[in-house]
């Protein structure tokens, strides 16, 4: 008898619970756009919580999980550590970078820690595109009336 993942049920209907929980402190509706900053992650914890539900009911029916084949599939692929690497610290960068540098800078260098991570040799394009979409960013969500900081750290524009 094959074992029956129920932690993998159990684990998406937690995530569930974890997203509804902290989305619960936010408000769910607002009188400008009708709906607030809650309602959107309160709608995923709740999709989350359905679905483990759905999946702990398939794994109780013996539903077998097995991989499905793919046409382009490549069996001889490794994983990139340094893509993975890199992806990680683009994640992690905001975190630390967004307070002292701000929203531009950080995003530059996120824009430029994922191409390197898909390979791209070329810093200084990568370092103005991103600069450049990353103003672009800042510019229009000050249009939309969201306050991102100033345009560089030192600044209070």
């Amino acid at each position: 008898m094959t074992e029956r993942p129920y932690w993998i049920a159990g684990g998406v209907v937690g995530w569930g619970a974890i997203v509804l929980t902290q989305s619960a402190g936010l408000p769910q509706f607002d009188q400008y756009a009708h709906v607030g900053p809650g309602f959107v992650p309160s709608a995923v914890g709740l999709g989350l919580i359905l679905l483990g539900m759905m999946l702990a009911l398939q794994i109780r029916r013996g539903v077998p999980f097995e991989e499905q084949g793919a046409e382009d599939i490549n069996d001889a692929h490794v994983v990139s550590y340094k893509a993975l690497g890199l992806v990680a610290l683009a994640c992690a960068l905001p975190m630390v970078t967004m307070p002292t540098l701000g929203f531009v800078a950080t995003c530059t260098g996120c824009f430029v820690l994922i191409a390197a991570a898909f390979k791209s040799n070329r810093w200084m394009l990568n370092l103005i595109l991103g600069l450049g979409f990353s103003v672009l960013c800042w510019w229009l969500f000050g249009k939309l009336g969201v306050q991102l900081g100033g345009l560089l750290p030192a600044m209070g524009m």
